[in-house]
Order: structure tokens, then C-alpha cells, then sequence
């Protein structure tokens, strides 16, 4: 009888799990966007350095204050495909958001077994941010993932098995990235206040497993860094220490509240001030969902103190926020007919559908469509090309996508790290003065060798009219119709005449 039932339950769990991958799959051909320099300057390019000895790291890297965690295990799939010469740019572009693709497949998986249930499994997979993200090659995307299959082992108070596996998700997670320690506080402090475990022995695990995570970490970063380094410590002294982070914008205290939570839920954005209330006036019989609150709001306030905001940094609360809503709504014992109930899901697939669509298919897609016409002009001259980035800092990947050792120069953005008055990187200094910046570094300057190709955004090309008058341009591709600071609604690729 037993074996009937193992039979039984095989085909249903992996006829989940097909269609969960199956549908994250899709996201790797129907994401074609860009959505962050993260996505590829913290992981695809680190990767490609780490797999094939050149290309550049971003000052995070020269300071540090990364770990080498994630892109280490992309260059073993980079390796892995240069040992059976494979190492096509499709491939290298690909390979790493099919592999992000089958850790959010296992982390919606784990989601409906933490669950039980195909609503809140349904909530997830259609929120439109989650799809948009969970293929991409962001730090923010991993985090979500292990938070999520940390959640469906963690030991709740009503929990009958008592274990502290969870933890070693935690705590890799730690290391790679600081900020997860942030969610995962409260609730460890809440593990060790109810735990029926004694507190000594409870304790000595946690210290344990947190030692060996730091251990295994210290090691592989010290390895990659080719020297002895914690990148926490790092990370802490330079970004909250020395709040470089506030150079890439500043946001309103209540961002997160009144912006980034709507955006990233959307219409469920009601459903949880809903379970917000009943929560606050039921706490009793809303055990679990009452701490998942306090680590929301506890979680969000620390956020909000830090002047620079993203949405992808509440991504991982997504979990806590969909297992409240919806277990506090399906809890309310309110009459609505049939049509209600499909006029309901009809509405919350549109609203996820439309930006879902948008965004993964037509928003900020011009710089990935144009790194490939930059493929085409270096295999056709890969000795004598020499490209310049105009664009706003890391706008477009590089290496990783050309997969090709040639000269490129662009602009960068480093901190102000000396603290000097009136600080311009590299990147401001040429959108503040585009004719003087190139002046000085290449029509007054000898020793600079002309570019042949240049990449620029249509808002600039006015103001570097006499520069371009050697140069014709070859293509003109669609970036984004709400094109913000000094980016444009079209990016352009110039070749010199006499190339």
C-alpha cells in the first residue's frame, strides 16, 4: 500500500516541478531586457574574468567588499564550456539564466510545499516583477531564492519537527550578500526564543554552522581575491561606514511604502493592507503571519533609513508578503458570487500580464540588441577594433556578451573615496561637458588613439556634432520610451568613416 502511494505522489510532485521550470524557462527567451548594471557587472562579467583571464571589474571588486560566491560557480559553467569548446556568446549569455531559471523553479517549488497551496503558488508565479527578475543574473534574484527555501524549512513555533538546516542556507547567504542578515535576525531571534530545544545546545549550532559558512566563504573569496579578505567587514566599512551607495540616487523615506511595495505587488498590494489590518486586529489567531509581519515592517523601516532605494531590494520579502496576504484573506469569510470571483483573477492576471510584458520585452532592451551588432563588427576586425562607451556608467554589458579581448573604453563612475569638494566621476564629468571631456582626451590629447566605433545615447549626439562629423552611423536601435537622467529613447553605434 505504501508503495502505491510513493507512486502516486512521484508523477504529481514532478508534474509541479515540470511546469514550474517549464514556465521559468520561458522567462530566459521572453526576459530580453536590461533592468540593472548589477545583472551582469556583479556576476556575468566577474564570471568571465574569473574564467578566461581578462575583461574589467567594477571598483566593488578592486575594493573588495564582493563576494565571489555566485559568479565563482557561473565560471565553472564558463570553464566547463571552453573545455568542450562551446564558448559561443549565445551560450555564455544564456547558460548562466538557464541555471538562475532552475534555482527559482526549486524556489517556487519549495514555496508550495512551505504553503500548500496552488493560490499562493499561482500569486507567485504570476507576479509580473518576479518573472521579470527571477531569470536574471541579480544577487537580489539568488537571495529570493534561498530565502524562500529557508522559509520552507524553518522551524516555526507550531512546527512538530524542531531543525536547524535552515541555517546553512542562512548563513551562505550572509556572506554573499550582508543586507539578507537584515530579514533573517528577527527570525532567528525568534527560532531561539521559541525553540523547545535547550538554548545552550541551540546555540552552540547556530555557532557551529555560522562558523563553517564563514569559513567556506572566507576561503573561496580569499582564493578569488588571490588574498586574505572578509568581504562583510569590507562591505560594512564601505557602504555603510563610508554611505558610498548614496551616490547612485536618493529616494523619499517612504519610498518602499508608498512606491516600491505597490510596483512589486500590484494589485495585491490591497489584499495585503487587508491582511495588515486583520493581522493587527486578530494577532491571536494569526501566529505565523504576526512574525512574518514584524519581520516585514522591521525589514522595510531598515531600509528606509538608507537614502538609496530599488525595488529589487525588498524582492526577497516577496515570499512573507504573498503568505500573508493570502492567508489572511483566505481566512475572511466574505460571499462573493462566481462572476466576482473571475472578474477578480481576470483582473489580477491583466495587471501582472501587461507590465510583465512590457517590461521584459520592450523596456531598456537597446543596449543588449546593440552588444550584438558590436559581436558582428569585431569578428569582421577583431585585431583593430576600438570602441568608446558615451553612455551612462556600465549602461550595457561587455565582455561577457562580446566574449572577445578588444579595446573598449567607457565611461566610469567611481565613489568619491578621498572625500574631495565638489567630486565629478568620469560619467558626469562628460555629461556635464561633452565637448570638453572629449577635447581633452582625444582631440587635444597625442597619445589617444581615435575610436572606430562609438556607442551613444540620441539625447547626447547634439551637443558632439563636430566629434561625430568623422564618423557615420550604422545603427539606430530602440532603448526605452521613458528614458531617465542621461540616458535617451534610442541608443546609436557610429563607425569612423575611414575604418
Amino acid at each position: 500500500m505504501r508503495g502505491y502511494w510513493l507512486k502516486m505522489r512521484l508523477p504529481r510532485r514532478f508534474g509541479i516541478l515540470s511546469l514550474l521550470l517549464l514556465w521559468r524557462l520561458t522567462s530566459v527567451i521572453v526576459v530580453q531586457t536590461a533592468h540593472v548594471p548589477d545583472e551582469y557587472w556583479q556576476s556575468l562579467e566577474v564570471a568571465h574574468y574569473l574564467a578566461f583571464n581578462y575583461g574589467y571589474l567594477t571598483w566593488e571588486w578592486t575594493m573588495m567588499i564582493r563576494s565571489y560566491i555566485y559568479p565563482f560557480l557561473i565560471s565553472i559553467l564558463y570553464r566547463i564550456l571552453a573545455i568542450f569548446s562551446l564558448d559561443f556568446t549565445l551560450l555564455l549569455t544564456m547558460l548562466p539564466r538557464v541555471f538562475q531559471a532552475i534555482l527559482a523553479t526549486y524556489g517556487d517549488y519549495r514555496f508550495y510545499k512551505w504553503t500548500k497551496s496552488k493560490w499562493t503558488l499561482f500569486v507567485l508565479c504570476s507576479n509580473w516583477y518576479w518573472y521579470y527578475c527571477a531569470s536574471r543574473t541579480l544577487i537580489n534574484s539568488v537571495e529570493t531564492v534561498c530565502t524562500t527555501i529557508a522559509l520552507s524549512i524553518f522551524p516555526w513555533k507550531d512546527n512538530h519537527a524542531q531543525s536547524t538546516k535552515f541555517l546553512w542556507i542562512v548563513g551562505f547567504l550572509c556572506m554573499i550578500r550582508p543586507t539578507a542578515a537584515i530579514i533573517w535576525f528577527p527570525l532567528c531571534i525568534y527560532h531561539i526564543c521559541s525553540s523547545r530545544e535547550k538554548k545552550i545546545a541551540l546555540c552552540s549550532h547556530y555557532a557551529i554552522i555560522c562558523f563553517c559558512c564563514f569559513l567556506i566563504s572566507i576561503l573561496i573569496d580569499s582564493y578569488c581575491y588571490g588574498k586574505f579578505v572578509i568581504t562583510p567587514w569590507k562591505f560594512f566599512q564601505v557602504n555603510v561606514l563610508k554611505s558610498v551607495g548614496d551616490i547612485y540616487g536618493k529616494e523619499h523615506t517612504l519610498w518602499y511604502i508608498f512606491i516600491g511595495l505597490p510596483v512589486i505587488l500590484g494589485l495585491y498590494y490591497i489584499p495585503f493592507l487587508i491582511a495588515v489590518w486583520r493581522i493587527l486586529e486578530h494577532s491571536v489567531y494569526f501566529h505565523r503571519e504576526s512574525v512574518m509581519l514584524i519581520v516585514i515592517g522591521w525589514t522595510l523601516f531598515v531600509y528606509s533609513l538608507l537614502p538609496h532605494k530599488e525595488f529589487r531590494f525588498i524582492l526577497p520579502l516577496l515570499p512573507m508578503l504573498i503568505y500573508v496576504s493570502s492567508a489572511c484573506i483566505y481566512r475572511l469569510n466574505v460571499r462573493i458570487t462566481a462572476f466576482a470571483r473571475k472578474s477578480i483573477l481576470a483582473l489580477l492576471i491583466c495587471s501582472n500580464v501587461v507590465p510583465g510584458f512590457y517590461f521584459s520585452f520592450i523596456h531598456q532592451r537597446g543596449t543588449l540588441n546593440l552588444i550584438e551588432l558590436l559581436q558582428h563588427e569585431i569578428r569582421a576586425n577583431p585585431l583593430s577594433t576600438n570602441m568608446l562607451i558615451l553612455t551612462p556608467c556600465h549602461a550595457m554589458p561587455l565582455y561577457s556578451h562580446l566574449h572577445a579581448n578588444a579595446s573598449v573604453k567607457f565611461l566610469t563612475c567611481e565613489p568619491n573615496f578621498n572625500n574631495s569638494n565638489d567630486y565629478l566621476d568620469e560619467a558626469d564629468q562628460f555629461f556635464a561637458n561633452p565637448t570638453f571631456w572629449l577635447n581633452n582626451n582625444y582631440v587635444n590629447n597625442k597619445n589617444a588613439i581615435s575610436p572606430t566605433h562609438i556607442v551613444i545615447f540620441d539625447n547626447v549626439v547634439d551637443k558632439i556634432t563636430d566629434f561625430l562629423s568623422r564618423y557615420k552611423i550604422i545603427a539606430k536601435v530602440f532603448h526605452t520610451h521613458f528614458p531617465q537622467s542621461n540616458y535617451g529613447e534610442y541608443v546609436l553605434l557610429y563607425k569612423h568613416v575611414t575604418y
